[in-house]
């Protein structure tokens, strides 16, 4: 909660920034940068929200939500806020769509289409926010062996390098830091050269383990093993029925009492972990865990309105009170597995169904990741 400041206070924060801010280079024509979507209109000049509440309140930007909240701090007080008018947003890149089950040519359809390796059993994209895994039996002549586990359908992945240890590096990196990097990982069996390839489905990073085998020259070398969770399964918990506890039988959880701050160090951390363990629970568990502080965050974030149509959560939650919005994954076509604080939003219902039912759902959610973009970069040190 914001400290309470009259009108005074803020006014006199006004000029503050007049005096000390706005001639600095960070605050040069800062009202022309899209990740400024509101000001305050005043006296014919115009002022970031968050930064005059700041230095009105002496709480930092990175402790408090901008967009509606900040907002409806400013007009609650008699000031006049506007949205920025920056033009229509550029087009985001194509977001990759395939059929499970349906077979692709990867010089065409995958990488020819979408770019990255024409080769590599890790392909990064260069054009979309995916990243491309191949499977097969192939890779097994250096030291490459995948399996999935049928109990879990825990897609359990060997990185790349054929020689020497394998590394955190390149594409194996690109596996563990997907979330943060806000690509889906998109995963398919090869079938023999100039195959076809089966489209297994999406997957995100869970944990990875570090075993002992021999590289492609006999030598015995570290080799990494990726924990990959269909997202399928991250989405429905109960279903995978490997989580015990409240939260596996969707039990509404009350927001812990941490500040905005401390829940979004705890979501941007969980996203950048790296968990090892070998038992596919501990991946499971740490996906969720990690979803788990995104929302927490994400919610807390939006202070109970929509961060798409800026109106107040249509109700509240029966056990816990807490404002109903739902998380949203703006870099997916559907929702569950990527969750970082940069492509999560917290949405009413009618917007979620908009956005991916709508005939203008597109164009919806490519203002949302501006709008979340903008939010976030405010939170950002």
């Amino acid at each position: 909660m914001l400290p309470d400041r009259n009108r005074s206070t803020l006014e006199r924060a006004l000029k503050e920034f007049d005096q000390n801010l706005r001639h600095q280079a960070a605050w040069k024509n800062w009202d022309q940068k899209k990740s400024q979507l509101y000001a305050i209109d005043h006296g014919g000049q115009l002022y970031p929200p968050k930064q005059i509440v700041s230095l009105a309140t002496g709480v930092s930007v990175r402790l408090f939500s901008g967009g509606r909240p900040t907002n409806g701090y400013l007009e609650s007080r008699g000031f006049s806020i506007i949205t920025l008018d920056h033009g229509e947003f550029p087009a985001p890149a194509e977001l990759p769509s395939f059929e499970v089950g349906r077979s692709y040519k990867r010089s065409t359809e995958i990488t020819g289409r979408f770019g990255g390796s024409a080769q590599s059993g890790i392909a990064p994209s260069s054009q979309a926010p995916a990243v491309f895994l191949f499977t097969g039996d192939s890779g097994e002549q250096f030291g490459y062996s995948d399996r999935i586990d049928d109990a879990s359908g825990v897609l359990f992945y060997t990185g790349e390098g054929q020689q020497g240890d394998m590394e955190m590096t390149r594409g194996n990196a690109a596996i563990a830091n997907h979330a943060s990097d806000g690509r889906a990982l998109h995963v398919f069996r090869t079938q023999g050269k100039g195959k076809a390839c089966v489209y297994l489905g999406e997957y995100c990073y869970g944990s990875h383990v570090i075993e002992r085998g021999l590289d492609r020259n006999g030598n015995e070398r570290n080799i990494l093993v990726f924990r990959l969770l269909p997202v399928a399964t991250t989405s429905d918990v109960e279903a995978a029925g490997l989580l015990a506890g409240p939260e596996a039988d969707g039990e509404d959880i009350p927001l812990p009492e941490e500040s905005l701050e401390d829940l979004r160090r705890r979501a941007v951390e969980a996203t950048s972990a790296r968990p090892q363990g070998r038992d596919p629970k501990l991946a499971l568990r740490a996906i969720y865990d990690r979803s788990v502080l995104v929302k927490n965050y994400v919610l807390r974030r939006s202070a109970g309105f929509c961060e798409l149509c800026d109106q107040e959560a249509p109700f509240l939650r029966k056990s816990a009170g807490t404002p109903y919005l739902e998380p949203h994954h703006i870099n997916r076509l559907s929702d569950g597995g990527l969750d970082h604080p940069r492509y999560v939003a917290a949405l009413c219902p009618n917007c979620h169904r908009r956005i991916h039912f709508g005939v203008d759902g597109s164009k919806l959610n490519n203002s949302l990741r501006h709008r979340v973009a903008a939010l976030e970069a405010g939170m950002e040190p």
